[in-house]
C-alpha cells in the first residue's frame, strides 16, 4: 500500500505545479540577444496605445527558470481586467522587484505583441480579429494586425535584449 501511495505523490504533485508556486507555463520561451549584467526578472504589464499601466493592474514578477539558458515559463493571472498587457524581461537595477520605467531599467525590446484579456468576449467571438474575441487571453500582433492565437498555452515567446 505504502508503495502505490508513493507512486501517487509525484503525479499528483506534478499536477498541482500552479497551486505550489510554480508557473503552469501559460507564457513560455527564451530571452535571446547578450543579456546586461544584473539580476533579471519578467514583468507582466498593462498597456494602452498611449503608454504603460492600464489597466492598472500589479506586475507580475517571476525570475527566469533557468537563467543560463534563459528559459522562461510564467503563468498569467486568473482574472485580470479586460484589457492589453505586455511580458517583457528587465535588468532590476534598484533590487524592488517591479520593472521601473521611470529609472530607465534596461528592458527587452517591444515585441509589438500583446496579450489581451477579454472575460466576455468580444463581437461574434469568432477570434477573428478585436472585435471579435474568444472569452479569456488572446495574443495579438499589432505590427500585423492580426490574432495569433486564442487561449492558452503561448509557446515560444521570444523576448529580445
Amino acid at each position: 500500500m505504502k508503495k502505490v501511495l508513493s507512486l501517487l505523490i509525484v503525479p499528483l504533485t506534478l499536477a498541482s505545479c500552479s497551486t505550489l508556486g510554480i508557473p503552469n507555463a501559460d507564457v513560455s520561451g527564451n530571452i535571446n540577444g547578450t543579456q546586461p549584467s544584473g539580476k533579471i526578472r519578467l514583468a507582466f504589464r498593462g498597456m494602452t496605445v498611449a503608454g504603460y499601466q492600464a489597466p492598472v493592474a500589479d506586475q507580475i514578477n517571476i525570475p527566469t527558470f533557468n537563467p543560463e539558458k534563459r528559459a522562461y515559463a510564467v503563468s498569467l493571472p486568473e482574472s485580470p481586467a479586460n484589457g492589453a498587457y505586455e511580458l517583457l524581461a528587465y535588468v532590476d537595477a534598484n533590487g524592488n522587484n517591479r520593472y521601473d520605467s521611470a529609472d530607465n531599467e534596461v528592458r527587452t525590446a517591444s515585441t509589438g505583441k500583446a496579450f489581451i484579456y477579454s472575460k466576455e468576449g468580444t463581437g461574434s467571438k469568432s477570434g477573428t480579429d478585436l472585435m471579435n474575441l474568444k472569452p479569456g487571453w488572446t495574443l495579438y500582433n499589432a505590427n500585423e494586425l492580426k490574432v495569433e492565437k486564442s487561449g492558452a498555452p503561448f509557446t515560444n515567446y521570444i523576448l529580445n535584449w
